[in-house]
């Protein structure tokens, strides 16, 4: 789906996939990962091969810590072009083409959107609605191959993506651990984002128009993703396409990001309570 949005191959494919018990190895600077893997991504795809509850995301989150943490993502980032070194921020180049972060920042934007944009209500000043290819919307259903992994997963499918650039809001792996003084947050600021985030979906959803009160929060966790920018699906629930079940290995509910968060901030501060939006999201 995200891939043919931009025309890009898929991070990793669905299905079931094998153990991996192999220790991680670091030698001269240079990473050395199981069966071969030179990044932090592929890494993580292989020794997290789903990620779609709090178990996993803890996992995950576990795992980049052990491999060098947000520094160490950063670099990547970096290397990849997605981030400028200089300002901390997504890139908005052609090369490499950050989707999400185009549309956060304006830079591109979707015309047929605008008008749902005022769904957001007070969120419009910190988030973006955006939408799936019109034709990908369409075969949301179909049976066929081809388009079970490129159509949108629902009848009525959005993602909510942030206006704010900085890296670390790129992905929810990363989320309350880049250092204060590179511009970071803590667990506890990152929780009260996330939570805002969930509250801004949810607004959208009840006040969009024509969408039931079943609704599904979910994200693609680095490693699992095809997009370096945020990128959170809303899914109407009563009505749901092949594409669901065919991605559902790498689709964690934006609860299982906040339950983790929670966590961390529990850890050293009690985090102030989350406010409860009047919908509630659908749990699977």
């Amino acid at each position: 789906m995200i891939s043919r949005l931009l025309g890009i191959g898929s991070a990793c494919t669905g299905g079931e996939y094998p153990g991996r018990e192999e220790e991680i190895v670091c030698s001269d600077g240079k990473f050395l990962g199981i069966d071969g893997a030179t990044s932090l991504k592929a890494e993580i795809c292989a020794r997290v091969p789903r990620i779609d509850d709090s178990s996993t995301f803890r996992e995950a989150r576990h795992l980049l810590q052990q491999l060098g943490g947000a520094l160490a993502l950063r670099e990547e980032l970096t290397f990849a072009g997605f981030v400028d070194p200089v300002t901390d921020t997504l890139t908005l180049g052609d090369k490499p083409f950050n989707i999400f972060a185009q549309l956060g920042s304006s830079t591109l934007v979707q015309e047929a959107l605008r008008e749902e944009q005022k769904a957001l209500g007070k969120f419009q000043e910190k988030f973006v609605v955006c939408a799936n290819r019109p034709e990908n919307d369409r075969h949301w259903d179909s049976i066929d191959p081809k388009w079970t992994s490129f159509a949108s997963m629902a009848r009525r499918h959005r993602f909510l993506t942030t206006k704010d650039l900085h890296w670390q809001w790129f992905n929810p792996i990363v989320m309350g651990m880049v250092p204060a003084s590179d511009g970071g947050v803590d667990p506890r600021r990152a929780l009260a984002e996330v939570e805002e985030m969930k509250a801004a979906c949810l607004h959208f959803a009840q006040n969009v128009g024509g969408w039931s009160t079943q609704i599904g929060l979910f994200v693609n966790i680095f490693g699992h993703n095809n997009v370096n920018s945020l990128f959170i699906h809303i899914l109407d629930m009563s009505e749901l396409g092949p594409g669901f079940s065919f991605h559902a290995f790498k689709n964690c509910p934006l609860d299982s990001v906040l339950k983790v968060l929670r966590e961390e901030a529990a850890s050293n501060l009690v985090a102030s309570p989350a406010s409860q939006p009047t919908l509630k999201a659908y749990q699977v």
